[in-house]
């Protein structure tokens, strides 16, 4: 790849990713205004900060490359706000949703921090180190769920399931943001990375390979 269209993807990546950051920032922050549970509304309002630091970031880093970063984000705005939008009111199917996404989020951020330069490299390391404490908790958060619900573990495996669909579907309009992560290269690396730390992150809440329940000498 010359260096106009690596440059022209990693502007599409870092669209994608600040457009991403802003609407995680959005969700955290409404969570924390609708919760009456004060420790809740404390934690997620440091979510919220958090997210908007990594948004206000990445503004900067496509502006470093000579972008516009409304017009980087714009291609992404109806895919992510499908995608954040839509609810089923299922509190399992949420908790799963969460914590695949903050998954995934990580994996791509991981697989970014290969193929750009120092500076945005050490930006992403600080990045990273806020998702995995915010993954942690989403595990928790869908462990502790699980273990209170009738099915727990096969309802939290049909809902990995329909994530993926939604995901796909949320991308109808050509928008999807994985699309821009695969314009830079090495995509063998990347979807076997995604595909690996799904498959982790599912067996550590006892779920297989496409949500499929393990049994209890299996599981992580």
């Amino acid at each position: 790849m010359n260096s106009t269209a690596q440059r022209t993807a990693t502007i599409r990546v870092f669209g994608a990713i600040a457009y991403g950051e802003w609407k995680a920032y959005d969700n955290a922050k409404r969570e924390a205004e609708s919760t009456t549970d004060e420790a809740e509304r404390k934690a997620l309002r440091q979510i919220a900060a958090e997210e908007l630091r990594h948004h206000k970031g990445f503004l900067r880093a496509l502006e470093r490359l000579g972008a516009d970063p409304e017009r980087a984000m714009r291609p992404y705005r109806k895919a992510l706000d499908t995608y954040h939008g839509a609810s089923t009111g299922d509190a399992v199917e949420e908790a799963m949703w969460s914590y695949l996404g903050e998954g995934i989020a990580d994996d791509l951020l991981q697989w970014l921090r290969l193929v750009v330069d120092d500076e945005t490299k050490a930006f992403i390391d600080s990045v990273i180190a806020d998702e995995v404490e915010h993954e942690a908790r989403a595990a928790r958060m869908l462990r502790d769920l699980i273990a209170v619900t009738p099915h727990g573990r096969l309802r939290a495996g049909r809902a990995s399931r329909t994530m993926l669909l939604r995901m796909a579907r949320s991308g109808g309009s050509g928008g999807l943001p994985l699309l821009a992560f695969l314009q830079i290269g090495r995509a063998p690396e990347l979807i076997g990375g995604l595909i690996s730390g799904a498959n982790g992150r599912l067996r550590k809440v006892g779920l297989g390979p496409l949500g499929v329940p393990l049994p209890a000498a299996f599981a992580a």
